[in-house]
């Protein structure tokens, strides 16, 4: 579960001005930006069931404001996958861009690559595969490919196959992401764990790194959904010792 959340004052003049009036919409909004369940890249799994949950309120009200939020192109939702993407909230919690070498660009590269290939997915790569760089990113391969070929160009040419080849060396047999030893990037502490197989397994690792029962569900709920990362899990047992 994430400690903090930044949500700039320009929401009010840019984000938000098309549905100013409209309150449900503006409360599901800050859920998708604050609740626990999402991530720095402000892509990941919800059922608007949580979403009306969490804000109390019928689920009809939360669904026609996720539709409000929608039609106003402030996200994207699919909801055969029950996945979301609130559109600028990675250029909020992250950085409106990055450099090359920053770490964050290989965070941002690994979580991204734990996600189905979809509309949503696709249209967040569009958005963010130049500021912050991950048009160069190995495990990102199928998503540059799946590019339209009119998108803009990368200021710099991209790998050549055989660079690729020799820079898979040493890294299992495809040089790709999960099939050799991590690199020291993507050992992260904003790296997402693993989904687990089971939510029987997700539950037994949880209990394993210490956390709370009283915290168990909610953070079972986003290891399931890829959003629990070590620093929300440091987060939550750190909490959890200091009430104690």
């Amino acid at each position: 579960m994430r400690k903090f959340a930044s949500i700039p004052p320009r929401v009010w003049q840019s984000d938000l001005k098309p549905v100013r009036g409209n309150l449900e919409a503006m409360a599901v909004h800050y859920h998708l930006t604050t609740s626990g369940h999402a991530n720095m890249l402000g892509l990941y799994y919800v059922p608007t069931t949580y979403i009306a949950h969490e804000i109390g309120c019928p689920q009809e009200g939360a669904s026609k404001g996720l539709l409000d939020l929608i039609e106003a192109k402030i996200c994207s939702y699919d909801y055969q996958r029950e996945l979301v993407w609130v559109h600028e909230m990675a250029a909020d919690q992250i950085a409106p861009q990055l450099s090359p070498k920053d770490k964050r660009v290989k965070g941002v590269a690994d979580q991204l690559a734990m996600l189905p290939i979809c509309p949503i997915t696709l249209g967040f790569y569009q958005r963010y595969r130049l500021p912050f760089h991950l048009y160069d990113e190995r495990n990102l391969e199928e998503f540059e490919l799946s590019m339209p070929e009119d998108v803009e160009a990368p200021s710099k040419p991209l790998r050549s196959k055989e660079k690729e080849k020799d820079l898979g060396k040493g890294e299992g047999p495809s040089g790709f992401r999960g099939s050799g030893k991590s690199s020291e990037g993507s050992e992260t502490m904003f790296a997402p764990y693993p989904i687990p197989a089971s939510s029987a397994d997700g539950k037994t690792f949880l209990l394993s790194k210490g956390v709370p029962a009283d915290q168990i569900d909610g953070c079972l709920r986003n290891l399931l959904g890829g959003n629990l990362s070590p620093y929300d899990l440091e987060g939550i047992v750190t909490d959890a010792r200091s009430a104690a």
